[in-house]
């Protein structure tokens, strides 16, 4: 059923109709003078001014569809059956009435009736009017001083704190919130935006109502989720969810702590060292022109160019790309990519420890197939038992580089005819002993993975006859992983210690001179 405003019966008080048909004609001129295909003629100023006088407007004009949908839903009392206004226009909520007649939303349309019957007059059953809920927040919104939005963050949260709150101390709340919403003190009379509105009357209903908050985090524990998808998509796997305040605390702690560039360097066995190249001090943080930290030490990995991450490639280092020297390497990732990456590491320090739940006598396993010939040559696509997509070639090579191997071998008819042993994964004896010798984050400089989420590496591939041995390994995270099997950068073993380098076909690239 379709309806139009001139299904309705005339209004009670014709002059409201009258009036209101005068507004919209002058609005309508007033847009013609207005030119809004030509705004570019504006001066900055006349802009921000006039477009706080049309947000003035519109949310008086808030205001007015508040008070006629708080009043629809009120004509629509289910108490009034059959008599109710929604139902007689076939209707069985008032919210899907208003939804029609301004075309707005069904939450825009319940926003505004639950905004008009907080801030707008009330009757009691007998007929006698009753002040609004919130008054003060009624007069501001009338006056166009605040929106919709505004209006409702104040009275939801005073409304949840009202129980259990004074009445006194709701009323100062409400003025507080009121004149901080309108601008009083706030950035030159400026209106504060509805999102902090929402954020200090959150404070004020907990300030209100702190036998509240207990119920309220009983309520949030109950709803915590964590949702992995099993299907992949364009090679990623969606997941999410939602945890507790004190768990998203300890994850943003972690997060920062490893991610922030000035996070301290937690492995100098040569902080002493006043040979060249020393710092300073005597510390790890030594300020001395040849101080590399604990990366650029004897005793950890050193890099030798320069990276296409924090460097860029067209331009090389200072216009020489076969300059060397030691610089932090730091990737030129998102923040979201860096986040993304240190999950990964958590994961894999996870499924490591000694604590994790073990399935049939091992540890947490994932289990990939590819056949043979992908191995060997590097290309073609291999399986995820319980990922339903191919995986690439150079994940299947991140993946068995710190994995064990059996092979399987089966018939031409799927047949399986033999079966191999365990082979070529690093044990945790020779994990501890890279660990000790490279430092206890991801061997890249600037890397601050910690080694015990990282994966290792062979930097001779096992394929090519490297062996599973402590100087034939190195321990990197899994983004850094990925670069070196990718062929970004290469590893070497230089008097038995790693040495990072940028790979020899970019240093070839013409755009690299």
């Amino acid at each position: 059923m379709s309806l139009a405003v001139s299904d309705f019966p005339p209004a009670s008080v014709p002059e409201g109709e009258s009036a209101l048909t005068g507004l919209l004609v002058h609005l309508g001129q007033v847009v013609d003078v207005l030119d809004l295909d030509h705004l570019d003629r504006l001066t900055g100023e006349q802009l921000l001014t006039q477009l706080g006088q049309v947000a003035g407007v519109v949310r008086a004009g808030e205001a007015v569809l508040a008070a006629f949908s708080a009043e629809v839903a009120d004509r629509s009392d289910p108490a009034r059956g059959n008599e109710g206004l929604a139902v007689k226009h076939n209707y069985q909520r008032p919210s899907h009435l208003v939804e029609v007649i301004t075309g707005m939303s069904s939450a825009a349309a319940s926003r505004l009736i639950r905004v008009g019957q907080r801030t707008c007059r009330r009757l009691t059953d007998a007929g006698f009017p009753l002040p609004p809920l919130f008054p003060v927040v009624g007069e501001a919104f009338r006056q166009g001083l605040i929106g919709v939005e505004s209006a409702e963050a104040i009275t939801r949260e005073l409304s949840l704190a009202a129980p259990r709150a004074e009445v006194e101390h709701l009323a100062i709340a409400e003025r507080t919130l009121v004149s901080e919403a309108v601008g009083a003190g706030w950035r030159d009379g400026l209106p504060m935006s509805a999102d902090l509105v929402g954020i200090q009357a959150r404070q004020w209903r907990d300030r209100l109502d702190e036998d509240g908050i207990e119920p309220n985090t009983d309520k949030a524990f109950q709803k915590r989720d964590f949702w992995i998808a099993r299907a992949a998509k364009d090679g990623l796997v969606k997941f999410g969810g939602q945890i507790t305040v004190d768990v998203g605390a300890k994850l943003h702690a972690l997060l920062d702590a490893v991610l922030s560039p000035k996070t301290a360097d937690r492995y100098d066995p040569m902080a002493t060292d006043t040979g060249a190249g020393a710092g300073t001090g005597g510390d790890a943080g030594g300020t001395g022109a040849g101080d590399t930290g604990a990366f650029g030490s004897a005793a950890s990995p050193t890099v030798a160019g320069t990276n296409p991450d924090t460097v860029d490639a067209a331009q090389g280092i200072d216009g020489n790309p076969d300059a060397e020297f030691s610089e932090p390497i730091r990737a030129r990732r998102t923040a979201g990519q860096q986040r993304a990456d240190v999950f990964a590491a958590m994961i894999d320090a996870l499924a490591r420890s000694a604590d994790a739940p073990s399935v049939t006598g091992a540890a947490p396993t994932v289990v990939v197939t590819v056949n043979a010939e992908v191995i060997d040559s590097g290309t073609g696509t291999g399986q995820i038992v319980g990922v339903n997509a191919p995986v690439a070639a150079s994940t299947i090579t991140q993946i068995l580089c710190d994995a064990s191997i059996i092979p399987v071998f089966i018939d031409p008819d799927g047949t399986v005819v033999a079966l191999g042993n365990d082979q070529r994964g690093f044990n945790r004896t020779q994990r501890m002993g890279m660990i000790a010798r490279d430092g206890p984050t991801c061997a890249m400089p600037d890397c601050q993975i910690p080694a015990t989420g990282c994966e290792a590496h062979h930097i001779v591939p096992h394929a090519e006859g490297g062996p599973t041995h402590i100087d034939n390994g190195v321990l990197f995270c899994w983004f850094h992983h990925r670069m070196v099997d990718t062929g970004v950068f290469t590893v070497t073993m230089v008097n038995g210690k790693p040495k990072v380098t940028i790979a020899e076909w970019i240093r070839r690239k013409p755009y690299f001179r």
